[in-house]
């Protein structure tokens, strides 16, 4: 297992070179800072990583999971807003992710993001209720809803929110899932540099995953979420009991 998670933080870090804060360099339009916050605030969009079955009162789950999404890095804001002025081509955002199971078929998760050699920090909340509980024959549905709010960065501020649904059926050692979510993301500017209107942006989005359990406790988890022209894939590995 050290191995694995030591795979997963290299795959994490790998595309990171040097330090690329996020922050205003030159002027930008409003329709330019618009596409940034919208592609911005998917790539830090609290994904679920596990299926709709949840964990009941005394379960707990605790992951390492990393999210990469294909950023547009050739268009001019993403230039304008890094400070290298060189963008990523995709930005990996790892994360501890931590969930509770509860009475009455209720969830709730918190996560914790620092991405290495930027100024990106993030955290988020999450609550998971079980529509149907699930059996031999019947899937697990519930309904999830999550909220992300930035830090670290002094230019930008933004939130996320999403409301998901997700079904999953398990199979031995698989269990797929999947789901669709409504999506928003507000984002403001914070410079002298500029002046701009906040960006109030409501989108849609499709989920599918499957997580995997080889051996008690343990569970991995790839996932990928498909939201207009923004793709993210998602690998996990954490303790599930």
């Amino acid at each position: 297992m050290k191995k694995l998670l030591l795979i997963l933080c290299l795959s994490a870090f790998a595309s990171l070179g040097a330090a690329k804060d996020i922050e205003f360099t030159d002027l930008i339009s409003q329709e330019d800072f618009k596409d940034f916050v919208k592609e911005f605030g998917a790539s830090l969009l609290f994904n679920p990583m596990a299926p709709a079955e949840t964990l009941g009162m005394t379960g707990f789950d605790i992951s390492l999971e990393v999210v990469t999404t294909d950023i547009s890095d050739g268009k001019r804001y993403w230039e304008i807003l890094v400070d290298d002025n060189d963008p990523f081509s995709q930005l990996p955002v790892p994360r501890i992710h931590v969930q509770k199971g509860l009475p009455f078929g209720l969830d709730v998760g918190a996560m914790y993001v620092n991405v290495p050699d930027t100024n990106i920090d993030l955290w988020g909340i999450e609550a998971k209720y079980a529509l149907l509980d699930g059996g031999i024959l019947t899937p697990a549905l519930s309904i999830r809803g999550s909220y992300s709010q930035l830090s670290g960065v002094d230019d930008i501020d933004l939130n996320t929110q999403s409301l998901d649904l997700l079904i999953s059926k398990g199979f031995l050692m698989l269990t797929p899932y999947a789901g669709a979510s409504i999506t928003r993301v507000r984002g403001s500017e914070n410079t002298s540099l500029v002046e701009l209107d906040e960006v109030n942006e409501t989108d849609y989005r499709g989920i599918a995953g499957v997580q995997f359990s080889p051996f008690p406790l343990l569970v991995i988890n790839g996932e990928v979420t498909f939201l207009g022209e923004v793709r993210q894939y998602g690998f996990k590995i954490g303790l599930r009991f």
